[in-house]
């Protein structure tokens, strides 16, 4: 049976978090070997620098110097050795780091003495703290040292963002021999205890001191705790160090007192990682690269989690990613839906859409970016909302949601109404090219020359297939909706409302010469012929018919337009500004959309694959999806090693090189598990039950349990080309790959 923690295990990754506010993903670590967490962590998405480290002394006050030896990974610890060289001997240092789901960052120290009967030692625990009170971005306040723990408020500043105050409290599993605070001149301190002002103080302990003031009361604030060691020959030490980070100070003591209790906070992270794991379907397969994908998207949909009940976060969500992305964001949020519906539990799916909901504007638009202290309402996406609606429901039916997910959605679709149609022509305006998410691209540039400048607010007008896509299906699931709600009259509206943008698509937007759907200019009324991925993305739905599907396979499929090494480019290969780099006029870019691959855009364009060769029953596009799925997952790892998988923001088409110049990994804008489970496993839900329909991945072994369905619990196994299906238990039946299963919940 698959063990995740084993199977995601590595050397190379130093992510550390917990599911909550609390996340140490240093973008570009300067401290990776250092004992403790000294990089920035972030919190929420503040900046949190730094945690803290550790240090050991000789009894002669000399430092005991480590040297790395090795370092082991996985979703729950890392795993640190350390050797050091003592008067008489040498001392086998192992540290597990860990960040625990109540935002206690931990360390569990084990020391073994080798060669000697005895060591007395020191360990000594410290954190280094800006205080800039004259306009800077970080200071103290209330810091103090009580019974051991040393706490503090830190207010966290950053410029044109409100402050956010977080309750530290820092400490050890035993009690403090000595401690001191002390303020420091200096910025940006370093995790050296020799340029610390404790090198000099410490005399077989510190001096139970508190200096917080001084000439000026800007530096950097030192606080340490210390504890003697002795250690003798064949028995090994252990000390646990927590720093712990929340909106109080005695839910900060609270969490902190129930980490240093445990035995190891390892331990504790280690069981609460099996928890999260345990909570989704168990996967196993052939295909290492896939297998191991599975597992380090559950990975990285947790690790984004912020468990809510804070400020504007009332539910559960996931953020789009670490750093800047650490905050729910709407163009993403739609995939965290489809992926978390999955779960056993719907919590967290629903949460990702209720968070919108919850900070609706008042135009029923929804703000593009969702801090817990504000709303950044200037910022809009264009999201799937439709399609993550629809699915949570068909997996996890309830009417309560259903009905306020309702009423949320039917104003946001009539923000566009007003808003993004006013010519009632049944399709959709973007503004700029950042509310796409999809920046940096000729799609724009060929309506007005300035496109692609710096402004949030509006630059051009553009029908844009994808704006026009989601909304078709948003009405669509909106219909299904009022009629579960007993509205009849609202879906009927809906319905006719959808028919009246699909006719739209087909007529203005589908070029029947080039066979492609583009964008429309309203100026002109004219298509603009740009050739980008969003221009599939009616092949979702039914919008398309059996006449657009040589369209499809004339462009997509086609080795100099879309279908790349590593498909599918952002903006077609054969376009004057493709570039497989991420260029866009001469320089390079951080969200370039002129030829990257996207997974976003891969998501959207498997379904557009698989769901017409469903439609049209395709054995070549039924190949072709399974390809893509193959090749997309394949390209989501370093130097093509499955047991380094990695999410980045974009790739190169060509080589498959992701964007580690942005250093941002983990990144959650895709819907990977959803495709895994859709067609690696062919389990799609339908009206009444699902349909277990395999695409040929050319696997020799497929298993799939404990998918949660309507309170059902389904099984699928497939040996090559055969497959069957389990439903509570009982064999529902077997066939082969080609030949669909439908299962019925009655």
């Amino acid at each position: 049976m698959i063990t995740p923690l084993r199977l995601l295990r590595r050397d190379d990754k130093l992510t550390l978090g917990g599911g909550n506010r609390l996340l140490w993903a240093p973008a570009f670590p300067l401290f990776p070997d250092a004992p403790g967490i000294w990089d920035a962590a972030e919190y929420y998405n503040y900046e949190l620098r730094p945690l803290f480290t550790w240090t050991l002394l000789r009894d002669d006050g000399n430092e005991v110097l480590l040297r790395p030896v090795s370092r082991s990974w996985d979703p729950s610890a890392l795993t640190k050795t350390y050797d050091a060289r003592l008067p008489q001997g040498s001392l086998a240092v192992t540290e597990e780091m860990c960040i625990l789901p109540n935002d206690v960052a931990a360390s569990g120290i084990s020391l073994r003495l080798r060669g000697a009967r005895t060591a007395k030692l020191h360990l000594v625990a410290w954190t280094a703290q800006e205080n800039l009170p004259s306009g800077g971005t970080s200071r103290l306040t209330e810091a103090e040292c009580a019974n051991g723990v040393i706490s503090f408020l830190k207010h966290i500043v950053p410029p044109s963002r409100p402050e956010l105050t977080v309750a530290v409290t820092f400490g050890m599993n035993r009690n403090a021999r000595s401690f001191v605070l002390q303020l420091s001149e200096g910025k940006f301190p370093l995790p050296r205890w020799a340029l610390t002002p404790m090198g000099e103080k410490f005399r077989r302990g510190l001096p139970n001191t508190v200096h917080l003031t001084g000439v000026t009361d800007e530096g950097i604030v030192y606080a340490a705790l210390h504890i003697p060691l002795t250690l003798s020959a064949g028995k090994p030490d252990a000390v646990s160090i927590g720093f712990a980070a929340s909106p109080a100070a005695e839910q900060s003591r609270r969490a902190l007192r129930d980490a240093m209790r445990a035995e190891s906070p390892a331990m504790i992270s280690t069981s609460s990682w099996r928890e999260s794991f345990n909570g989704v379907p168990r996967f196993e397969c052939s295909d290492p690269y896939i297998e191991r994908y599975y597992w380090y998207r559950w990975y990285g949909l947790r690790l984004n989690t912020l468990a809510g009940d804070e400020g504007n976060y009332r539910s559960p969500v996931v953020c789009e990613g670490t750093g800047y992305f650490r905050a729910p964001i709407s163009y993403s949020a739609p995939c965290h839906v489809l992926e978390n519906r999955w779960r056993h539990d719907p919590s967290l799916a629903r949460g990702s859409l209720m968070t919108f909901i919850d900070n609706q504007r008042e135009d029923g638009g929804f703000p593009g970016y969702i801090d817990v202290n504000r709303r950044r309402e200037e910022m809009f996406y264009h999201a799937h909302w439709g399609e993550a609606l629809q699915g949570l429901h068909d997996l996890h039916p309830s009417v309560p949601f259903l009905r306020e997910a309702y009423e949320g959605l039917s104003r946001y679709a009539r923000y566009f109404d007003k808003h993004r149609d006013t010519e009632g022509s049944g399709l959709y305006t973007i503004n700029n090219h950042y509310e796409t998410g999809q920046e940096y691209m000729r799609r724009y540039t060929a309506v007005h020359p300035e496109a692609d400048r710096d402004n949030w607010g509006q630059v051009f007008r553009l029908k844009g297939v994808d704006a026009t896509v989601y909304l078709y299906v948003l009405k669509r699931a909106l219909a299904a909706a009022a009629r579960e709600l007993h509205k009849p009259g609202e879906a009927e509206l809906w319905d006719i409302e959808a028919d009246r943008i699909r006719q739209a698509v087909r007529t203005i937007m589908w070029d029947p010469t080039e066979m492609m759907f583009f964008d429309v200019d309203p100026a002109t009324g004219m298509r603009t012929m740009v050739k980008a991925a969003a221009c599939f993305y009616p092949y979702m739905t039914d919008i398309v018919e059996t006449g657009y599907l040589d369209g499809l396979k004339r462009h997509l499929l086609n080795p100099a337009e879309f279908w790349s090494p590593f498909p599918v480019p952002s903006t077609a290969m054969d376009d004057e500004t493709f570039s497989a780099e991420p260029e866009w006029k001469g320089k390079r870019m951080n969200c370039p959309w002129n030829g990257r691959v996207w997974p976003m855009t891969n998501s959207h364009i498997a379904e557009a694959l698989g769901r017409t060769a469903v439609r049209f029953n395709d054995t070549l596009l039924r190949r072709r999806t399974a390809e893509f799925i193959g090749k997309f997952i394949h390209m989501m790892s370093f130097d093509g090693e499955p047991e380094r998988p990695n999410s980045f923001e974009h790739y190169n088409p060509l080589t498959g090189t992701p964007s580690v110049y942005r250093g941002v990994d983990d990144y959650q804008h895709s819907w990977v598990v959803n495709l895994i489970i859709s067609y690696v496993c062919g389990i799609r839900p339908e009206p009444g039950g699902c349909l277990v329909d395999p695409f040929p991945f050319g696997l020799a072994r497929v298993f799939i349990d404990d998918v949660r369905m309507r309170d059902r619990k389904l099984r699928v196994i497939i040996k090559g080309r055969k497959f069957s299906v389990w439903m509570d238990g009982r064999l529902q039946g077997s066939s082969s790959l080609g030949h669909p299963l439908r299962i019925l919940f009655q």
